[in-house]
């Protein structure tokens, strides 16, 4: 039985960037809120800060905290603090390079950094290519990513390379390695399950995801739950396969028992 969830954002929550949410979300939250099931909503969305995301999806009628939110962003600041690390450059949009500058960064416009933070970053050009190359070889900045997500899914329902394969892109590169402060990163999960409480076995995740989530959280115990609504579909399973699979939030609150 599972006792706690991690539940996707994107594409299970909500259907596109601007956070609008699928019609049946709120009665999933109300559904988790009315049988004490604790939840957290487990996102590797780093496009704004979590507070911002929870006060959005609160506007659109999910009854959630900010707490209930867990992004890169609730760990990043504190990690690259800890590494010493002071000057940045940001692949992402302006409103994640603002993030940074209020958490104390140096936020800077040229390679002579310590180093590179790489988010989604829908205007990536062949000059910020060349930064952050340059920054890598010649400055010896080392290489962050916010997720390690393998594609991403637009607000066309098109695909494109995730903030993992940019970052692994420029690791290539630069015959070097990066670190990331997404799902399945030791930090990450440290947050998240010390907040649910409650042992792996007992936890379960729903999620669009089937490689990053599903099949990470699966190698370590959690239930997966795959649900069929945003970026890979059923025959995208292929060496991995999920617990349940589901096509919407309605199926799954009603397989958990709702009236």
């Amino acid at each position: 039985m599972i006792e706690g969830l991690l539940v996707d954002l994107d594409g299970v929550l909500v259907k596109d960037g601007e956070l609008n949410i699928f019609e049946d979300a709120p009665l999933f939250i109300e559904f988790l809120h009315k049988n004490n099931i604790p939840f957290k909503i487990a996102t590797n969305n780093s496009r704004r800060p979590p507070s911002q995301i929870a006060s959005i999806l609160r506007e659109k009628g999910l009854d959630i905290n900010d707490d209930d939110i867990v992004s890169p962003l609730s760990v990043a600041p504190e990690v690259l603090k800890e590494k010493g690390i002071k000057s940045l450059y940001i692949i992402g949009a302006q409103t994640l390079k603002d993030y940074f500058k209020e958490k104390g960064f140096d936020v800077k416009d040229d390679e002579n950094v310590e180093a590179v933070v790489i988010g989604m970053d829908k205007s990536l050009n062949f000059h910020k290519l060349k930064v952050v190359t340059t920054a890598v070889k010649r400055f010896n900045a080392k290489i962050y990513a916010l997720n390690r997500n393998l594609i991403s899914q637009d607000d066309d329902g098109m695909l494109f390379p995730g903030v993992g394969s940019v970052a692994k892109m420029f690791a290539y590169a630069c015959n070097t390695d990066f670190e990331h402060f997404g799902k399945m990163s030791d930090l990450y999960n440290d947050v998240i399950f010390r907040s649910l409480g409650k042992p792996v076995e007992k936890l379960g995740i729903i999620s669009d995801d089937l490689f990053v989530d599903l099949k990470g959280y699966g190698s370590i115990g959690l239930t997966t739950i795959f649900i069929t609504t945003g970026k890979y579909r059923v025959e995208d399973i292929k060496d991995f396969e999920p617990d349940y699979i589901f096509n919407s939030l309605k199926e799954i609150t009603e397989f958990m028992g709702a009236d």
